[in-house]
């Protein structure tokens, strides 16, 4: 199991070299510990690079009128918070009831097993019909993704890095698609 962690991790670092190794394992094991047979600790670590590019500090929060998205080191809720405002936290911009709770989201368990119980919910949705896609599209677009399937291609960028990182070759990043003419 070390092993399989170890080789994600380095997959993971080579896709997203900002970060080091043992960070990249970090992330692997919360992932892989709050990964189901559905939703893959690839799925997870794909979520978490299209929201936050793996940052446990990202939060989306209203201020006043004004959504305010990034990085937010501090640990002190911003003074023109909108307490009643939607906010979402940690790497996979799970969603949180409160400023407390978008602070636990900075534990990587907590964040990724938020995200298997969000895609959870989703994928239970009538709507959804047990879609992926779907789903994907509900946790990036809330309600419009799931009506509509769109989501500023969200899904496809999210599909497209769990893909990257389900193989077993280091990702190049000056490859080509070549689509075949039938």
């Amino acid at each position: 199991m070390i092993l399989s962690h170890l080789e994600l991790a380095i997959r993971l670092h080579a896709a997203a070299p900002w970060i080091d190794v043992q960070t990249a394992y970090a992330h692997v094991e919360a992932a892989e510990a709050a990964s189901t047979d559905e939703i893959t600790s690839e799925l997870l670590l794909g979520i978490a690079f299209v929201e936050s590019r793996y940052d446990p500090t990202a939060v989306s929060r209203v201020e006043r009128t004004t959504r305010r998205t990034g990085s937010y080191p501090s640990t002190t809720a911003p003074a023109q918070l909108n307490r009643r405002a939607s906010l979402f936290c940690g790497p996979l911009q799970t969603y949180a009831t409160s400023w407390s709770a978008c602070m636990e989201m900075r534990n990587l368990k907590v964040a990724y097993t938020a995200g298997v119980a969000e895609l959870e919910h989703w994928l239970r949705d009538r709507r959804v019909r047990g879609s992926i896609s779907r789903a994907l599209a509900g946790h990036g677009c809330g309600n419009r993704g799931v009506l509509t399937g769109i989501c500023n291609g969200y899904p496809n960028r999210v599909l497209a890095r769990q893909r990257q990182l389900s193989t077993s070759q280091p990702p190049s990043h000056n490859t080509r698609r070549v689509v075949a003419s039938t």
